[in-house]
This record gives C-alpha cells, structure tokens and sequence, in this order.
C-alpha cells in the first residue's frame, strides 16, 4: 500500500541531484550564503560538497572566517574571496571526489548557487562539462568590469549544458525540516 504521506511524483534525475545539493548545503556554516553541490556522472552521484573553512578550522560560526566575522565591512561586501578562508561548495565537490579516487571528467556538477569566476575555472580545469544551478546571479552585478563579464561568459560558454534548474521559489525555510536558512 502506498505511503500517502509524500506524493507519488519522482523527480527526474536533474530535480533528484538538485535535491541532493540542497541537502549537501545544511552542512555549510557559512554566515553569509550557504551552498551545496555535487557531482554526478552517467547518472550516478559521484561527490558532494558545501561551503565552509578548511578541514582542522575554526567554523565561520566560530569565528574560523574574517569575511564572515565582518560581514558588515564594505570593502569585504560581494568580493574579496579571495581572502576568504572557505572553500567553495564546487571546489570542495572536486576536491572530496580527488581525495576518493573519483574520476569526474566528463561528469556534471549542480549547486544550489550559479558558480563564480573561480569555480568555473576549476570545474573546466577537471574536466566538468555539465552546470546546473538553482539560484541564479548577475555577473553584471557582480563583476561590474565589462572585461570581467566578457571572462565569465566565455568561460560558461565552454560547458556543454549550463542552465538553471528547478524553481528558486521553492527553496524556503522549511526544505529539509528548517535545518538552515536559505541560500
């Protein structure tokens, strides 16, 4: 007999990974934007990864992040990653699958955010060819440097598929029992 509690609908294999992330991203600490991804190929999941301080680090809710511990300083507001002490949902997708022995090339990434500059590079460098995002953001906004938005664009031309999923609306405080805020 059918379980009436949760609706019958599957999702398909695009929805079910996007899901997988959204999961993957109750793990992050981050004070800002939490994200999830994971890395999937031929089907299959292959790694996960959420946005967080080094393995051995302080957490950013224990004041393992400058960023994050000013948060309310305007020079550190939408930049400065590169200073940031967190690894980056993606990045820490390719880093754990390396860690395993996992072989991502030709595989696909999702995350709960549309990757940065930084990621997009790493995820090229390893071979992904796929990136779905639920959250999109504007590299106008972002890099406000027409050069800077030309970079991006060529680089997320390189992807075979890369394209938003799901429905952004969907992603409310109550996913996953509330465990954290959204996005």
């Amino acid at each position: 007999m059918p379980d009436t509690a949760y609706p019958t609908a599957r999702p398909d294999k695009q929805h079910y990974f996007l899901l997988i992330a959204l999961a993957a991203r109750t793990r992050a600490d981050c004070l800002g934007r939490r994200v999830g991804a994971v890395i999937t190929r031929e089907g299959r999941v292959l790694s996960t990864g959420y946005n967080g301080t080094p393995f051995g680090m302080p957490n950013c809710s224990e004041g393992g992040c400058l960023r994050c511990s000013r948060r309310d300083d305007d020079r550190l507001r939408g930049g400065a990653y590169d200073v940031c002490i967190c690894v980056h949902a993606e990045q820490n997708a390719i880093l754990t699958a390396a860690r395993f022995g996992q072989q991502i090339l030709g595989g696909a990434l999702t995350s709960t955010t549309q990757p940065c500059f930084g990621c997009l590079k790493e995820m090229l460098q390893a071979g992904i060819v796929e990136v779905h995002y639920l959250h999109a953001w504007d590299p106008a906004e972002a890099y406000g440097d027409p050069a800077l938005i030309a970079q991006y664009a060529s680089l997320r031309a390189r992807f075979e598929i890369f394209a938003q999923v799901g429905d952004p609306a969907l992603d409310t405080r109550e996913l996953f029992g509330g465990f954290v805020s959204p996005h």
